[in-house]
C-alpha cells in the first residue's frame, strides 16, 4: 500500500486554473413523472467565457440535451421542457439595440429539434405556467426602453437611435440606482406580467418590485411579496393579493412594516410565511415561521427561536449558475427547505402543527438545491472534496449518489483535507476553524501561512473544497480559516456585531491565529499572509491597521470607509447604516472610528488591493481610499482593477480574470512569504 505522500507523488497537483476542470451543476427541476433536469455550467478557457446546457437524468441515466452552451434557464411544462433562447439571427440583432425580448423554445424529450413555443417583448426574469398558452411571469421593467418605443412608434431602428443618442448620459432620481451585477438599475423593477394567447397585459404598476410569488385558483390570483417605491425603496416588504377577475390588487400583509421574505402556498388562503420585524436583530435577524390565513389575518408562530438562517451561505468558489431551491409542501403538515447550519448546509423541514424543525441531512458538506423525488428527493450536493454532483436522498437522510461529474478531480489531484480546530473566545463561546496542511507537509520544516477571511459577515466557512485553498497548499503554504463571531448557522445572537465591527471579530481572528501557532509547531509565524474579500476585505483592512505581525496582505473588493461605502453603494444606505448602528450625521465620530481608513497612518504591511470597476456593493472608491492612503504613507502598496467585473469576481468572473486575480495574489503571497 502506497503512502499518502507516495500517492501525492503520482497525482496531479492544482493549478490555477483549476476551476475550469468543474462542472457546475445547477438548477436542479423535477417534472410530474420520474424525470429530473439540471443545468451545468463550465469554464471555456479559449473563450473566456462561461457555457451552460441542459442534461436530463430519468431511468438512472443522464442525457444532454442542448450543446449550445446558452442555456441558462429552463421549466417544465407537462412533459416537455421550455428554456428561453436568443436563437434567430432577427432576434439577436433587435437585442443589440437594446430592446428587450424574450423567445421560448418548446423542447419533446421523444426527440427532434427545439422549436418556438412563444416571444414576448420583455425581459423574463421568471415563469410559472398555467398551461403552454397561459402564465404569469416577471420581467425586467425597463422605462428608457419604453420610453425609446414609444417615441419611434414600435419602430426597432429609431428606439436604438434614440436610445444611443441617451447612451452618453446616467440619470439618478432613484435610490438605490444601480445594482451589483445587474449595473444602473435607476427605474427598473422586477414586474409582474400575465399572459394569455400572446397577449401581454402588466398586473403592476412601474414602480412595484415583485419578489417571492406564487399563482393560486388555477390562475385566477397571484400571491406575492414587494415593496413600492418611487424615490427611495425601503426595506420593508407588502404581501399583495392580485385577482385576476377585477383586476384589484389588495394589500393582505401580516404586519405593516414587517419584512416578508418568502411564501409556501398550503390551502387556498393560507401560507407558511417566513419574516421578520427586524426589531431585535436588524437587517440579518434569522425570520420567524408563520403559518398565516391572508384572508382572515389569522397566523400561528410556528417558530421564533432566531436560530434558523434558510438557504444556503457557507462559500465556495466551486459552485455557481442558476441555483434556486423552492421549497416543497408535501400536502399534508409538512414544509421541506434548506438551511446553514454551522459549517454546513441541511436539508431541513418544520411540521406545521408542532413546528418542529428537523434536519433530514446531517453531513458535513452543502445541500444546495433540492427537489421532491419518489419518496424522497433528489439533491445537488457537496460532500467530502468533491463537487456539486446529484444525489438521492431519503427521508431517513440516507444519500445516494447518482452522478460523477467531478469525482475524478478528487482522484487525479493532491487535495490536503481541511482538519478542524475549536477554541473558546473571550465571551465563552466556541469558535470553529480549519487547518490546511502543505501537500507534501513535512513535520520537520517550517511552512509560510495565509489567513483566508471569509466575507458577509453574516456567512460562513465549512471543510469543503475551496480552489484558491488548495492551489496555495500545493504551493506549500499552509491555510488557515474560522468562522468568528458574526458568521452565519449558529442563530442570530452569534451573527449579530451590529456596532462592533472590528472588536470582537476582530479578536475572534487573532485568537484563532495565535491557537493554530500554538498547536502547530511547523507554522512560521513570522511568514504570515492575509486576505479576504468583501467583509473579508474590511477585515484585512482593518488588520493591517492594528497589528503588524502579518508580512503582507491582499484585501480584495473591500470596505475602508463607512462614509463613502453608506452613500455610494446599492445597499448602503440601509445595509450599513444597520449595521454599524448610525450614520455619518448621526454620529460621525461612531462611523470613522469603524473605518479601517482612519488608521492608515499606523500601517506598515505591504498590501495588495483587488477591485473591480463595476463593484457596486464596495464599490471602486473603498479600494481606492485605502490604496492611495497607504502610497501617501510610504506604504509598499499595489492594485490591479478588473474591467467589467463585480463583486463576485473570486465567485463567476470571466475565467482569465480569475486566473489573474488568483495570479496576482499569489504572487503576492510569493514576493514577501517565500524565502
Amino acid at each position: 500500500m502506497l503512502r499518502r505522500h507516495e500517492e501525492e507523488f503520482f497525482m496531479k497537483s492544482i493549478g490555477i486554473d483549476h476551476f475550469a476542470n468543474f462542472a457546475f451543476l445547477n438548477h436542479l427541476k423535477v417534472s410530474n413523472g420520474k424525470k429530473a433536469a439540471f443545468l451545468i455550467k463550465k469554464a471555456n478557457l479559449s473563450e473566456n467565457s462561461y457555457e451552460s446546457d441542459l442534461y436530463l437524468w430519468r431511468d438512472g441515466q443522464t442525457i444532454r440535451l442542448t450543446d449550445t452552451g446558452k442555456v441558462s434557464d429552463f421549466y417544465w411544462v407537462g412533459e416537455e421542457l421550455y428554456f428561453p433562447a436568443v436563437r434567430k439571427k432577427a432576434d439577436q440583432e433587435y437585442t443589440k439595440k437594446g430592446l428587450p425580448l424574450t423567445v421560448f423554445y418548446r423542447l419533446p424529450l421523444t426527440g427532434g429539434e427545439a422549436v418556438e413555443a412563444f416571444r414576448v417583448k420583455e425581459k423574463i426574469k421568471s415563469v410559472k405556467f398555467i398551461s403552454p398558452e397561459e402564465f404569469y411571469f416577471v420581467a425586467d421593467y425597463d422605462p428608457k426602453a419604453e420610453w425609446a418605443l414609444e417615441t419611434a412608434g414600435g419602430k426597432a431602428d429609431e428606439a436604438e437611435r434614440l436610445l444611443k443618442e441617451e447612451s452618453d448620459y446616467i440619470v439618478f432620481d432613484q435610490l438605490p440606482f444601480w445594482s451589483n451585477g445587474v449595473g444602473v438599475t435607476n427605474g427598473h423593477r422586477d414586474r409582474l406580467y400575465y399572459y394569455k394567447n400572446g397577449e401581454v397585459t402588466a398586473v403592476t404598476d412601474r414602480y412595484t418590485n415583485v419578489k417571492d410569488w406564487q399563482v393560486l385558483d388555477g390562475g385566477n390570483r397571484v400571491l406575492f411579496i414587494s415593496n413600492r417605491f418611487e424615490q427611495k425603496k425601503e426595506t420593508p416588504t407588502q404581501l399583495k393579493l392580485y385577482e385576476k377577475s377585477t383586476g384589484s390588487i389588495t394589500d393582505v400583509s401580516m404586519e405593516n412594516p414587517f419584512s416578508h421574505s418568502r411564501i409556501t402556498l398550503l390551502g387556498d388562503d393560507e401560507v407558511l410565511l417566513l419574516g421578520s420585524d427586524q426589531k431585535l436583530y436588524g437587517l440579518n435577524q434569522d425570520p420567524n415561521f408563520y403559518r398565516y390565513n391572508f384572508k382572515t389575518g389569522e397566523r400561528r408562530v410556528l417558530d421564533e427561536s432566531h436560530m434558523h438562517s434558510t438557504g444556503c451561505s457557507v462559500g465556495s468558489d466551486v459552485k455557481m449558475g442558476n441555483i434556486s431551491s423552492p421549497w416543497h409542501y408535501d400536502g399534508k403538515n409538512t414544509v421541506y427547505f434548506t438551511e446553514t447550519v454551522d459549517d454546513s448546509c441541511q436539508l431541513a423541514s418544520i411540521d406545521l402543527e408542532k413546528g418542529e424543525i428537523r434536519h433530514i441531512t446531517q453531513k458535513k458538506g452543502m445541500v444546495v438545491e433540492f427537489a421532491p423525488y419518489e419518496q424522497g428527493f433528489l439533491t445537488l450536493s457537496i460532500r467530502g472534496n468533491d463537487g456539486i454532483e446529484l444525489f438521492y436522498t431519503e427521508m431517513s437522510g440516507k444519500e445516494t449518489q447518482l452522478t460523477h461529474f467531478n469525482t475524478h478531480l478528487t482522484e487525479e489531484y493532491t487535495i490536503s483535507t481541511p482538519e478542524e480546530l475549536t477554541f473558546q473566545n473571550e465571551v465563552g463561546d466556541e469558535i470553529k476553524g480549519w487547518i490546511i496542511k502543505p501537500v507534501g507537509f513535512d513535520d520537520s520544516k517550517k511552512y509560510p501561512v495565509i489567513l483566508d477571511i471569509h466575507g458577509g459577515p453574516k456567512t460562513a466557512y465549512g471543510p469543503n473544497f475551496f480552489h484558491e485553498m488548495q492551489y496555495w497548499a500545493n504551493l506549500g503554504y499552509g491555510v488557515i480559516f474560522c468562522n468568528p463571531t458574526g458568521s452565519d448557522g449558529r442563530g442570530t445572537k452569534f451573527s449579530d456585531i451590529r456596532g462592533k465591527y472590528g472588536t470582537i471579530d476582530y479578536n475572534d481572528i487573532m485568537t484563532f491565529v495565535d491557537v493554530c501557532l500554538q498547536k502547530s509547531p511547523w507554522m512560521d509565524g513570522e511568514r504570515m499572509g492575509v486576505t479576504g474579500g468583501s467583509y473579508g476585505g474590511f477585515m484585512t483592512n482593518w488588520i493591517i491597521g492594528h497589528t503588524d505581525r502579518f508580512r503582507c496582505a491582499a484585501s480584495q473588493r473591500s470596505i475602508s470607509n463607512w462614509v463613502s461605502k453608506s452613500n455610494t453603494t446599492d445597499i448602503g444606505y440601509y445595509f450599513n447604516k444597520d449595521q454599524i448602528g448610525t450614520d455619518a450625521w448621526t454620529d460621525h465620530d461612531k462611523i470613522w472610528w469603524h473605518s479601517p481608513l482612519k488608521y492608515a497612518d499606523r500601517c506598515k504591511t505591504p498590501t495588495l488591493f483587488i477591485h473591480s470597476d463595476e463593484d457596486y456593493r464596495c464599490w471602486l472608491a473603498e479600494g481606492l481610499q485605502m490604496y492611495y492612503a497607504l502610497k501617501y504613507f510610504g506604504v509598499e502598496a499595489r492594485m490591479c482593477v478588473f474591467k467589467g467585473e463585480n463583486h463576485e469576481l473570486s465567485r463567476s468572473g470571466k475565467p482569465l480574470h480569475r486566473i489573474r486575480r488568483l495570479k496576482e495574489i499569489t504572487q503576492w503571497f510569493q514576493q514577501h512569504l517565500k524565502d
